[in-house]
C-alpha cells in the first residue's frame, strides 16, 4: 500500500483481515474508499491528538474496540491539507444493538469537550426522541466523574444536567424530540442517538442549523433499525449504499454500516459479528442475541 494509514486505520483493517467473514459488504467497500482517500487526496491524521483522544476512554471505565477507533480517529482527527477542515466531518452509524453506542458516543463528547480540542466553546449537543436516549450518554460522564470528582474539578464542572470543559467553556448537553428553545443552540458537534425514531426532518433541522457557527462543525448519527418506514433514516441508508457502491460522492460523509449481507444471514450466528462488530469482545451480547433469536425464530 503506497499511502501511509494512520495507526487507527491500520489496525482495524489488520483485525477485518483476521475475520474476513464476518464483516459485511458494506465494510468492505468503505475500507476501499478509506485507501483511496488516503492515497489520491492531500489528508493528514493528527495521530498525536487521536491517542489523547482515546486515551480518555479509561476514565469511562471502557476499553475502546478496533471499530471504536477507527470510526473517531477518521471522522475527528483526518484533516485536508488545504484548509485544515475535517475530512469526514459528518458520520452515520449504523449497527446492531448492544454494541456499545452509548459508551462511543460518551468518548467522542468528552473527547471534543476536552482541553485536547483547542476550538473554544465548541458545544456537544446529544439530541434523541425520548430523554433516556439524551441523557444517557451525559449521564455515563457525570457517572464517572463523580467517582473521582477530584480528578475531574480542574478540567469540567457538571451538574446533573450538563458537562462544562473549563479550558474552552464548551458544554455537553442532551436534548430531547421537543423543538422548543434550540433555536440559540452553538453546536460544535451535533450528535444524534437511535436516529430511526425521527419520522421526519422538522426537529432533525432544529437541531443542525446552529452547525457552522463552529471551526470544524461535526454531525454524527448513532443508530440502529427502526420501524419507521420511508423516514430520514431510510433516505440516509439508501443514500450511504450509493456512495459505497461509487455511485456519487460522499461530500465528506463517513457511512459507517455494519449490518448483515441478505436477511438469510441471519440464521447463522457467524454472521451477527457482521451487525455487531462488538460481539468479538462481548460474550454476553453473544448470549443475549441468541436468546432473542431463538424466540424470533
Amino acid at each position: 500500500m503506497s499511502c501511509n494509514l494512520p495507526f487507527f486505520v491500520k489496525n482495524y483493517f489488520e483485525f477485518m483481515d483476521e475475520h474476513k467473514n464476518k464483516f459485511c459488504k458494506w465494510q468492505w467497500k468503505l475500507r476501499e474508499q478509506v485507501i483511496n482517500a488516503f492515497e489520491n487526496e492531500d489528508l493528514y491524521a493528527d495521530t498525536q491528538l487521536a491517542i489523547k483522544y482515546f486515551g480518555l476512554s479509561k476514565y469511562l471505565g471502557i476499553k475502546t474496540f478496533e471499530w471504536q477507533e477507527f470510526l473517531l480517529g477518521l471522522h475527528l482527527c483526518v484533516f485536508k491539507k488545504i484548509d485544515n477542515y475535517p475530512r469526514w466531518h459528518e458520520a452515520i452509524v449504523l449497527m446492531g444493538r448492544g454494541n456499545g453506542k452509548d459508551g462511543t458516543i460518551s468518548l467522542q463528547a468528552l473527547a471534543l469537550a476536552s482541553p485536547y480540542n483547542t476550538i473554544k466553546e465548541y458545544d456537544i449537543d446529544i439530541c434523541a426522541y425520548n430523554e433516556d436516549q439524551a441523557k444517557r450518554p451525559v449521564n455515563d460522564i457525570i457517572t464517572a466523574f463523580e467517582q473521582n470528582p477530584n480528578k475531574f474539578k480542574k478540567f469540567f464542572y457538571w451538574t446533573k444536567e450538563s458537562v462544562r470543559g473549563l479550558k474552552r467553556n464548551t458544554y455537553i448537553k442532551g436534548h430531547t424530540n421537543n423543538a422548543k428553545g434550540k433555536d440559540g443552540l452553538r453546536s460544535g458537534c451535533v450528535i444524534f442517538n437511535e436516529y430511526h425514531t425521527y419520522e421526519n426532518y422538522a426537529n432533525v433541522d432544529v437541531f443542525t442549523t446552529g452547525l457552522g457557527k463552529k471551526q470544524h462543525p461535526r454531525m454524527t448519527i448513532y443508530t440502529t433499525n427502526g420501524n419507521v418506514v420511508d423516514g430520514p433514516l431510510d433516505e440516509l441508508i439508501e443514500e450511504g449504499k450509493r456512495v459505497l457502491n461509487g455511485e456519487q460522492a460522499d461530500n465528506g460523509t463517513l457511512y459507517f454500516f455494519c449490518m448483515l449481507n441478505k436477511k438469510e444471514d441471519v440464521h447463522n450466528e457467524d454472521n451477527w459479528y457482521m451487525a455487531n462488530p462488538s460481539l468479538f469482545y462481548l460474550p454476553n451480547l453473544l448470549t443475549e442475541i441468541r436468546k432473542e433469536y431463538k424466540i424470533w425464530s
